[in-house]
């Protein structure tokens, strides 16, 4: 947003025109007029994520094309499993951006406006995944990018386009950085060499990693390596059932059972071919293809860790695996999974595999899927550990606020975030000063493409301290956890024993029928409100003796009911489960 842009002037696409200017335009949130957000309609989001994962698997056969005049001599399980996680993020940008395009010129085609558009020559260089998505999904020069190339394709006849380039000053066009030198980012890559001058200590660590993701079963967080080697021994065998992992195309794509859902997104106005090639990351160039693969007569299964999500040369070992005809199985490694009513990535990338092991849940609404529930090696350390009684401490911790729609799933969308971040300073309001006083307030991971987070807020709330080092063993030993959203934190906290409160707008993170009916449960027991203002009611209500609430037996007996179907916690027999499991396999 230009600054001093003038409210009546001046309209803006969404609040991401306001990434980084928060402080130059006080109460920009209701001076501006905004396009119309397009996807708060579940039934359209659902669609929308169905065509961002049809959008994917139609285009993985031209992407492999193009990466290699070969492809055609490879299994397409080599390409799906090699290009899917970047394909259906790239797919997810194009679906969602495209829908807000359509809905802006819905609403502003019949006026006279002058847009600004970045030229199709920019040049864009991402160099893998991670950085794709906080350089390109979340950042503001692609964005614009993206959606001069869609706007282009339907422009409306009343509109007069204006040029600006990189090289120019106009405030819309950034290389999208602002935030990303504070982001702890590790390497993304378990193969890149190391430099002359890095430490003998860093070397051994990209040693290690590299071993680890050899296993048949790498170390999970969670996980200790005693544990890694133990289930990657009872992975030797041959397998003994049928395949579940499903093709892509079949599954997902344009002749899937679902396509009919595909009739209520728009088709696109333009090849997406060209849209995909210029966000490629180089780590994907960079690759060198087998010419062929040899087909195994005795499949075994490995287990992938979530780095294949960013690690192209990791990912390319498993693609050669699958691509000789063994499988893949994934295991949940945080929240969400089996709780949100929309997602697009995960039913893509890890439920389409032959097995995906689940902290419990056995069903996530109508995807498919081979899902086995197995006690979390992550949440069984820390079982029951809550042990904050006589803590004087109320901890809040908050979730990420993007203001691009990049995910696709059931969250809030840019505009809803508004919303999101201020019933955080309502509930403090609710809350009272004496307990502010003994508050901290965790903010989510510094990324760019985000609202202001606990800038925002702590000047607000001037009582209110951040909460900062490492979270876990603080939630352990704090008198009570709020949560604002459902996450990681929540299912930490259940199998920790940890007492909370819990609210958040439940159209707006809308849950599966299952997810649901552990929200009423939890409701009942006084747990979880749909408002903010309610939940800082209750938790001044059981301040005074947190843990006699959160031991009596009706919140007991809901935190068990949950954690048996979200948080699975077995008293340290997890390892025998999970051994028989994998040999069965």
């Amino acid at each position: 947003m230009p600054r001093g842009a003038n409210p009546e002037q001046v309209l803006a696409v969404g609040p991401s025109c306001f990434v980084g200017l928060e402080e130059f335009f006080p109460d920009w949130e209701t001076s501006y007029i905004f396009a119309p957000e397009p996807l708060t309609d579940p039934a359209l989001l659902r669609a929308a994520a169905r065509a961002a994962q049809a959008l994917a698997a139609n285009i993985i056969p031209r992407l492999a094309a193009w990466l290699s005049p070969q492809a055609s001599a490879l299994p397409d399980a080599y390409w799906q499993t090699l290009l899917a996680p970047w394909a259906v993020d790239m797919a997810r940008q194009i679906i969602e951006r495209h829908l807000r395009v359509q809905a802006m010129i819905q609403a502003w085609e019949h006026f006279s406006l002058e847009v600004d558009l970045l030229p199709a020559a920019v040049a864009f260089s991402f160099e893998d995944e991670q950085d794709f998505i906080l350089r390109g999904a979340l950042g503001t020069k692609f964005n614009h990018w993206l959606l001069s190339r869609l706007l282009e394709a339907r422009w409306p006849s009343a509109w007069r386009a204006k040029t600006v380039g990189p090289e120019t000053d106009a405030p819309c066009v950034s290389d999208g950085n602002e935030d990303t030198a504070s982001l702890e980012k590790e390497a993304t890559s378990s193969e890149v060499a190391a430099p002359a001058h890095e430490p003998l200590k860093q070397l051994l660590a990209n040693l290690g990693r590299r071993l680890m993701l050899a296993l048949p079963f790498p170390r999970l967080k969670g996980m200790s390596s005693a544990q890694a080697l133990q289930f990657s021994l009872s992975l030797l065998h041959t397998c003994h059932g049928p395949d579940h992992s499903l093709d892509l195309a079949a599954a997902f794509g344009d002749k899937s059972h679902e396509a009919p859902d595909l009739t209520q997104i728009p088709p696109l106005p333009l090849d997406p071919l060209p849209l995909f090639q210029e966000a490629c990351p180089l780590s994907l160039h960079k690759l060198q293809h087998p010419r062929s693969l040899a087909r195994t007569v005795r499949p075994r299964l490995r287990v992938a860790s979530v780095r294949a999500y960013e690690d192209a040369i990791y990912r390319q070992r498993l693609a050669c695996w699958r691509g000789r005809g063994h499988r893949l199985a994934y295991a949940q490694h945080g929240g969400n999974y089996g709780m949100q009513a929309v997602t697009c990535e995960m039913p893509f990338v890890e439920y389409s595999q032959d097995a995906f092991f689940t902290w419990g849940w056995q069903k996530h609404g109508a995807e498919p899927g081979n899902f086995i529930p197995l006690p979390s090696p992550q949440l069984a350390g820390m079982a029951n550990a809550w042990r904050g009684s006589q803590s004087e401490t109320l901890i809040f911790v908050g979730t990420e606020m993007a203001v691009f729609g990049y995910r696709l799933d059931s969250h809030p969308m840019p505009l809803q975030m508004l919303a999101y971040r201020e019933d955080k300073e309502w509930f403090f309001e609710a809350l009272g000063r004496d307990l502010q006083e003994k508050s901290l307030y965790r903010p989510y991971f510094s990324l760019p493409g985000c609202l202001e987070d606990a800038a925002w807020l702590l000047p607000r709330m001037p009582r209110l301290k951040l909460c900062t080092g490492p979270l876990l063993p603080q939630i352990l030993n704090c008198r009570l956890l709020v949560l604002d959203h459902p996450g990681t934190s929540l299912l930490e906290g259940m199998a920790a024993n940890v007492p909370m409160t819990l609210y958040w707008n439940r159209e707006q993170w809308e849950l599966t029928p299952e997810a649901d009916a552990l929200l009423e449960m939890l409701a009942s027991a006084g747990i979880w409100f749909p408002t903010a203002e309610e939940a800082a009611i209750q938790a001044r209500k059981v301040w005074s003796d947190t843990e006699a609430w959160w031991q009596s037996p009706q919140v007991q007996a809901a935190r068990c009911q949950f954690c048996q179907q979200q948080a699975l916690i077995v008293d340290g027999k997890e390892n025998p489960l999970w051994t028989q499991t994998l040999k069965a396999l």
